[in-house]
C-alpha cells in the first residue's frame, strides 16, 4: 500500500514546472509596465532619461488607457509559464544529476560498502538538505546556461510576439493575429527573428543569474546551518538579477531591435510617439532597407519562375542580421545606445528576480507540503 501511494506522488519535474511557471508569471506581471516602456526606448534612438519615465507612463495611459501599460502581457503570460517552468525544471534536473554524482563519489571515498542499502539510505537522508544548495559554482553556471538556452528555444516565437505587441497601439492586432502574421510573412524563420542575440545573451544571463542565486543561498546555509529566510532569498535573487542583466544588456537591446524592425517602418500604428521629441528611427530603418536591397535581384529572378516563391523568399531574407543591427545602434548613439534603459533594468531586474526565485521556492514548498498531507491521509 505504501509503495502504491509513493508511486502516485508528483514527479519532481512536474513540481518544478508548475512552481517555475507560477513564479515567472507573478514576477512578469508586476514589472510589465516598466518592461513595456523600456522596450519603447530600446527600439528607437530617442535619448533615455529616467526622470521622463513617469511622463511616458502617463501619456500611454492618456492615449490608450491604463491597461495599455500591460499591453502584450497576455502574450507574456502565455510565454512565461512554459519558459520559466522549463527553465526551473531543467536547472533542477541537472542539479539533481550533479549532486547525486557528488554523493556517490563521497560514498566511494569513505570506503563505505556501496552494496549496503541501509548505509546508503542513511547517507542519502543526511544529504537531503545539502541537495538544495549542493552544486559547485561551475556546475551552477552550466546548469543555468543550459536551462536558459533550452527554455528560450522552446518559447521564442511567443517572446517575439510579445515584443511586437509592446511597441504597437491597440489597433486590433491581438496575440494570435501577430503570431500568425509572423509565420505567414517569414515562415519558421519569421518566428525566430532575433534568436541569435537572444541565445548569445541568454547563455551568460541565465548561467550567472542561477549561479549567484544558488551559491548565495549555499553560503547562507553553510554559515548559519539553516535554510535562507524569505528575505534572504529575495536579496539573493535581486543580486542575481542585477549582475546578470547588467552583463548581458547589449544583447537585449539588439534583440528588441531585430524583433520590431519591421513594425517601426511606419510609426502610424506604433506607440513610440509617446516618448516625445525626435524619434530618430530612420537610421534603424535603414538596416531593413539595406537588407532588402541585397535580395532585389534574387527576388526578381525568382518572380519570373514562381511569383509565390519570390514573395516567400523575399520575406525570409528581409530581416537584417545581428551585426548589421549592432552597427546601426553604434552609428546612431555610440556605445551608450547598447545600455539605454539599463537604469530601468536596475529597478526592474532585482525586483523581478527576487520575486521569481523566492516565489519558486515558496510554491515548491507548498506543493511538497500538500503532497505530504495527502500521502499521510491515504496511509491512515
Amino acid at each position: 500500500m505504501v509503495q502504491s501511494i509513493e508511486r502516485k506522488s508528483i514527479p519532481n519535474e512536474v513540481k518544478h514546472l508548475i512552481a517555475g511557471g507560477i513564479s515567472g508569471m507573478l514576477a512578469k506581471t508586476i514589472v510589465a509596465p516598466i518592461d513595456r516602456i523600456k522596450i519603447l526606448y530600446q527600439v528607437t534612438a530617442t535619448p533615455f532619461r529616467l526622470r521622463d519615465v513617469p511622463k511616458v507612463a502617463m501619456k500611454i495611459c492618456e492615449e490608450e488607457g491604463i491597461s495599455a501599460l500591460w499591453r502584450g502581457n497576455t502574450a507574456t503570460m502565455v510565454r512565461v509559464f512554459p519558459y520559466a517552468g522549463i527553465q526551473f525544471m531543467i536547472f533542477n534536473k541537472i542539479k539533481e544529476i550533479f549532486v547525486d554524482n557528488s554523493e556517490n563519489e563521497a560514498l566511494k571515498r569513505s570506503n563505505a560498502n556501496v552494496n549496503d542499502v541501509i548505509l546508503k539510505r542513511i547517507a542519502t537522508k543526511q544529504r537531503l538538505d545539502d541537495k538544495k544548495w549542493g552544486m559547485k559554482p561551475l556546475e551552477s553556471l552550466f546548469a543555468g546556461s543550459m536551462a536558459g538556452a533550452t527554455s528560450v528555444l522552446m518559447t521564442y516565437p511567443l517572446d517575439l510576439t510579445r515584443a511586437q505587441l509592446a511597441v504597437s497601439k491597440g489597433n486590433g492586432s491581438g496575440f494570435i493575429k501577430v503570431l500568425c502574421s509572423n509565420y505567414s510573412n517569414g515562415g519558421v524563420t519569421g518566428l525566430f527573428q532575433g534568436i541569435t542575440p537572444t541565445l548569445l545573451g541568454m547563455l551568460p544571463y541565465a548561467g550567472v543569474a542561477f549561479t549567484i542565486n544558488e551559491q548565495s543561498k549555499r553560503q547562507i546555509y553553510k554559515m548559519k546551518h539553516r535554510d535562507p529566510t524569505v528575505a534572504e532569498k529575495m536579496v539573493c535573487g535581486g543580486l542575481a538579477g542585477l549582475v546578470a542583466q547588467s552583463m548581458t544588456y547589449p544583447f537585449e537591446v539588439t534583440r528588441r531591435r531585430m524583433q520590431t524592425i519591421g513594425i517601426l517602418s511606419s510609426t502610424k500604428d506604433t506607440a513610440v510617439n509617446v516618448l516625445g521629441g525626435n524619434l530618430e528611427i530612420k537610421p534603424a530603418l535603414d538596416a531593413a532597407t539595406i537588407a532588402e536591397k541585397h535580395v532585389v535581384d534574387a527576388s526578381t529572378t525568382a518572380a519570373v519562375e514562381s511569383p509565390s516563391a519570390s514573395t516567400k523568399s523575399s520575406a525570409l531574407q528581409k530581416s537584417p542580421s545581428m551585426l548589421r543591427i549592432m552597427k546601426q545602434v553604434m552609428q546612431e548613439q555610440g556605445i551608450n545606445g547598447f545600455f539605454k534603459g539599463l537604469s530601468m533594468n536596475w529597478l526592474k531586474g532585482p525586483v523581478s528576480f527576487a520575486i521569481s526565485f523566492t516565489a519558486f521556492d515558496l510554491v515548491k514548498e507548498w506543493i511538497d507540503e500538500k503532497e505530504a498531507q495527502w500521502i499521510d491521509s491515504r496511509r491512515v
